[in-house]
């Protein structure tokens, strides 16, 4: 369901190697879910954070301890906004949008009373973070993407992964016949690097997993975008018409599992007579939760995968794995400046 997180349970096993947070831009709320003059706390990339929107609709994400005295700023402590600042439950700090000790009770507020924040970005109905060693100054930006879309799915789980593995499966052509099934994969686009984004295209025919639908067969092309490791896009179309722009967010929790946001836009449907009356946007509606559906089932097959997998730094590579090996070498500028 949609907002809902659902959580594949095992048994722990030996992590990896890989650093747990690696630098990047990473998913922290549906704009949806933030209005104005809303508290929100949660877990992410290791540390508890504290995120707001105030009554001019800038969104503030933060560490979500005290500078003064080391408070926890959340709800769950008693933290509280006042007149879109945020005040701090210990001894009644109050901190601006941009982190700034605005009050101190009767006193002149400290210099050194500043939040840490992470730089926001919102595109799409979506706010991400940025976490590094400057996370108030990231070395990039991601791409603003129009809202452009009719009807939107979402799902969300959570499993043992890391974000590196779960975006290699973007160049990994292989396990899309062995673990999913695909067929008549063509490489439509040679992979290619630009900075700390990736970019590659395919086709292939595939069936649908959902209940009802399993013998409908489509055959698509799909182009996909890695803007570091905490989200991937891809721009999906048929020949039948449909377009869709897909989101694939992993977001680092504790350093064991992660929460994967899969998010589906249906931009365009097929030109049919019947879709040009009022029926267009229930048939986006059913379509997008068609489609999410189907993606979170394929994802569940990749999940078992990734719980139980042990990164290898040295892999025995084949002589198919070429952009799997430029893939890892792409990773390693997203480690330089947070381990």
């Amino acid at each position: 369901m949609e907002g809902r997180i659902e959580t594949v349970q095992n048994e722990p096993i030996a992590r990896s190697e890989l650093y747990p947070f690696p630098e990047g831009w990473y998913a922290v709320a549906e704009s949806r879910e933030l209005e104005a003059g809303q508290l929100k706390e949660r877990v992410w990339l290791g540390r508890s954070i504290v995120y707001w929107r105030n009554q001019h609709g800038d969104v503030c994400v933060a560490d979500g301890t005290c500078p003064h005295l080391g408070s926890y700023l959340g709800p769950a402590a008693g933290g509280r906004l006042k007149d879109g600042n945020l005040v701090c439950p210990f001894h009644g700090f109050e901190y601006d949008i941009n982190g700034k000790c605005v009050r101190a009770r009767d006193v002149k507020p400290p210099r050194s009373a500043v939040l840490s924040r992470f730089a926001v970005t919102e595109t799409c109905g979506l706010i991400f973070a940025y976490f590094g060693q400057n996370a108030d100054n990231p070395r990039w930006q991601t791409p603003v993407f129009p809202s452009d879309h009719s009807a939107r799915g979402i799902r969300k789980m959570r499993f043992r992964a890391h974000p590196q593995t779960t975006s290699e499966n973007s160049v990994d052509v292989n396990h899309l016949r062995q673990i999913h099934g695909y067929s008549q994969i063509e490489q439509l686009r040679e992979t290619e690097v630009c900075g700390p984004f990736l970019f590659s295209s395919y086709s292939f025919t595939r069936n649908m997993l959902t209940l009802g639908l399993r013998k409908f067969k489509l055959s698509v092309e799909i182009s996909i975008g890695v803007w570091g490791l905490g989200v991937s896009t891809v721009a999906i179309s048929t020949g039948g018409g449909v377009s869709v722009r897909q989101w694939v967010l992993s977001t680092p929790v504790d350093g064991e599992v992660i929460d994967m946001w899969l998010v589906v836009d249906i931009r365009d449907l097929p030109k049919w007579w019947w879709l040009k009356s009022i029926l267009r946007p229930l048939a986006s509606m059913v379509a997008s939760q068609v489609m999410v559906n189907d993606l979170k089932l394929e994802v569940a097959k990749d999940a078992v995968i990734w719980d139980k997998q042990n990164y290898r730094s040295r892999p025995a590579f084949s002589a198919l794995d070429r952009d799997i090996s430029m893939f890892r070498r792409y990773c390693e500028q997203f480690y330089s400046q947070v381990a």
